[in-house]
């Protein structure tokens, strides 16, 4: 719930019972949760409460969880009219059956229920066929965990006063002591391992009513000095870090277990049996070993396998790592769930008003270029929903290289053919170009200067609903220029919303071009950062092939910038940091990918440096978000910027980021975590941070992984398509092909 995002979410929790012990964690994130206090007995009390909260929260969605929130909950949720309700399915079956009453009601509410989540794919059969769910309304979204809570370590201190050492073979489980667990398979095996392996010692982490049957087990079994019962643990990140091998030994309904994901965060091999969806998290071989339910000797077999391999338990242990921040973590988890939830209210949405279209958006561009501004709005248009925004393209002046991109994705893109800056013809053709196409709503970025005047005052002309100027850069101030022209900023009331990159943007904005410092000048400001597809997490044979395009060699530390050639870039302040950094690291090699009217000045100062040989300018390359997998470390010099794409695009590639402190780079970077930043224009500074990574590979992986974290929390295109709609929506309204004239 904190994860959320809060410019589209506004979370709060109900609890039927008492707080719980996770109660006082939502408060502490600033969750507003309230507990009724009602026992099982009181139902009808409890389902006039949940009506008198959902009346004072409104919400647009209820997500139920657990038997009396799903009957009371739904109940309640159907009383107020809340416009989605969704049951989210946490187990692969039932310990024991469901009664005739259960049965019933889940009939009787399944007309009322918008969907039902689950979290493994393995839970599908169970709901369709066995709960009688229907197979349209299921949708799966993976738990997820955060995997720099469990950063990988052999640390064993915290676990020293339960009498392991350092050379203990360590096997442990976490588990609540339900029968369903089997602890007594673990138990059995773990009576086989310690036979082969001397020095084996078994904790047993959680509580439960079968514990002291568990330690009896133990005393008759031989093995209770190797088995420390450690009860439940508020440090269970530390715990893990002191197994060797992680084991979960159910027999049934297990489901996407979180102890399992925790201890593949913590780069922890496990070994489990094949239920549920454990076979959806554990690659037989790759990250752990699965067996058959209650196979006491194939699983002791498999644990003595992974305890006498140290290299096999090692690379198991990267690979269990690497999975969960790739496809397991938390970032990626509520991204689905928020994706998930606004799919269920848009279609909920649709179905009860068939009235509705999709809002007409136009951007108006001089003319496309290929740069990170129309690189973006292209993939802003893929991501949008089309039953909420119906997006399309007007050139002013000419199509450029990019609008046949746009036609190939299925945009209308048209062109006006203005001839130059006195052309008194733009304006009818472009009012008329709004009124044809019934447009709703016009955008504008703030460097095409014709669109930025033209497009605001043809949008008032035709009566569209919305005008919205799109800023991309800042620091312009330091070269002499402006974000927006002083005639701009005098009338920003024109517009209805002036859309930010980050909070920075707008205090530059304000602070130096005057925006909002008077009521002619003020607007509605929102926050919407950029955002790339998420392409996946490049593999070893994905970087090696791109240092073979890119003429790198085994062995060669590789910086590159990926950057049109262009006095803004500063590339002359990377070639000259570069200089310095092969003077001690001659295995340096520096990639400039991109083109521009500097072309021919760069490469003459790289044979004036004396770098020519080790520097290769590959020109403009259409595949050059696949070649940052190629690098180490990914630079950008430049004097002024926005928030530039490359730099998504290179944490997504997981490849750390050194670039100068300019723009909304600070708000992208945090210096030491997922990168550096160095001040504008100081060659020996890039030079420094350059020379540290060349000299610290572990560093490297390590700030690329944390920069991957960082592009799939914060900067992926679906959620910023998600911010415009939203943004879209609430200025100009819902629009129907009945209730609209055309101006």
């Amino acid at each position: 719930m904190p994860a959320l995002d809060p410019t589209r979410f506004d979370p709060s929790v109900v609890c039927i019972g008492e707080e719980g012990a996770l109660f006082g964690s939502l408060a502490k994130h600033g969750v507003p949760a309230v507990a009724l206090g009602r026992s099982k007995r009181q139902a009808w009390a409890a389902t006039l409460d949940l009506v008198r909260e959902l009346h004072r929260i409104e919400p647009d969605v209820v997500v139920v969880r657990g038997f009396n929130a799903e009957v009371l909950g739904r109940i309640a949720a159907r009383i107020v009219g809340t416009r989605a309700i969704v049951v989210w399915v946490h187990n692969c079956g039932d310990v024991t059956a469901r009664g005739r009453l259960r049965t019933m009601l889940d009939r009787v509410l399944d007309p009322v229920t918008t969907a039902y989540f689950g979290v493994a794919h393995a839970q599908t059969d169970y709901m369709v066929d066995e709960l009688g769910y229907p197979p349209d309304k299921v949708r799966i979204i993976h738990n997820g965990v955060d995997p720099g809570l469990f950063e990988p370590s052999d640390d064993r201190r915290a676990v020293a006063e339960l009498g392991i050492g350092p050379d203990d073979a360590v096997v442990g489980i976490v588990a609540a002591f339900r029968p369903e667990k089997d602890h007594a398979l673990f138990l059995e095996a773990a009576r086989r391992v310690s036979h082969r392996i001397p020095s084996a010692k078994f904790l047993v982490v959680g509580d439960g009513a079968t514990r002291p049957e568990l330690e009896s087990l133990a005393n008759r079994l031989g093995i209770a000095e190797r088995v420390v019962f450690t009860g439940v643990r508020p440090d269970v990140a530390d715990v893990m870090r002191a197994m060797d091998v992680f084991v979960l030994s159910s027999y049934t309904i297990e489901c996407f277990p979180m102890a399992l994901l925790e201890a593949m965060a913590a780069g922890r091999p496990a070994v489990c049996t094949a239920v549920g969806g454990v076979p959806e998290m554990i690659e037989e071989g790759v990250n752990g070993y699965l067996v058959a339910p209650r196979d006491a000797q194939l699983l002791a077999d498999r644990v003595i396998a992974v305890l006498t391999e140290p290299g096999l338990r090692r690379r198991m242990g990267a690979a269990a790592r690497s999975r969960v921040e790739s496809e397991f973590s938390l970032s990626a988890s509520v991204r689905r769930a928020e994706a998930a939830v606004e799919t269920v209210l848009e279609a909920v949405s649709s179905r009860r008003d068939p009235d509705v279209r999709p809002l007409q958006l136009a951007v108006v561009l001089d003319m496309t270029f290929v740069g990170g501004v129309e690189v973006f709005l292209l993939n802003l248009f893929r991501h949008f929903d089309p039953s909420v925004v119906r997006p399309r393209l007007i050139c002013l002046r000419e199509a450029g290289p990019l609008a046949a991109d746009f036609a190939d994705a299925g945009f209308d893109v048209e062109v006006l053919g203005r001839t130059s800056r006195f052309d008194v013809s733009t304006l009818p053709k472009l009012v008329a170009a709004l009124r044809r196409d019934r447009t709703d709503a016009v955008l504008v970025t703030h460097h095409h200067r014709a669109a930025l005047l033209l497009g605001r005052l043809a949008a008032r002309i035709a009566g569209v609903t919305a005008n919205i100027v799109a800023a991309h850069d800042m620091d312009l101030t330091s070269v002499g220029k402006r974000v927006l022209p002083r005639w701009a900023a005098a009338t920003m009331r024109m517009s209805d919303a002036l859309v930010l990159l980050s909070p920075a943007q707008g205090h530059y904005l304000h602070r130096e071009e005057g925006v909002g410092i008077s009521a002619g000048r003020s607007i509605r400001e929102v926050v919407i950062p950029n955002g790339i597809e998420l392409p996946p997490v490049p593999t070893s044979a994905d970087r090696e092939r791109a240092r073979s395009i890119l003429g790198v060699a085994p062995g060669e530390f590789a910086v590159g910038i990926v950057a049109r050639l262009s006095p803004q870039k500063a590339h002359h302040v990377l070639l000259q940091a570069f200089a310095i950094l092969i003077e001690t690291h001659p295995e340096a090699r520096l990639v400039v990918i991109g083109d521009g009217e500097r072309g021919g000045e760069l490469k003459l100062l790289a044979q004036r440096l004396g770098i020519a040989a080790r520097t290769t300018f590959t020109g403009t390359r259409r595949d050059a978000t696949q070649l940052l997998a190629g690098l180490d470390v990914s630079c950008l010099s430049s004097v002024h910027e926005g928030m530039p794409i490359v730099v998504i695009e290179s944490m997504a590639a997981a490849v750390p980021v050194v670039a100068t402190d300019c723009g909304s780079l600070s708000d992208m970077i945090d210096d030491g975590d997922n990168g550096f930043l160095v001040p504008v224009s100081e060659p020996n500074s890039l030079a420094r941070r350059l020379a540290q990574l060349a000299d610290d590979r572990e560093l490297c992986q390590r700030l690329g992984a944390n920069g991957r974290r960082r592009a799939e929390r914060d900067y992926q295109i679906a959620d910023a398509a998600r911010a415009y709609e939203q943004l879209l929506t609430e200025l100009c309204g819902t629009t129907s092909e009945t209730s609209r004239e055309v101006p």
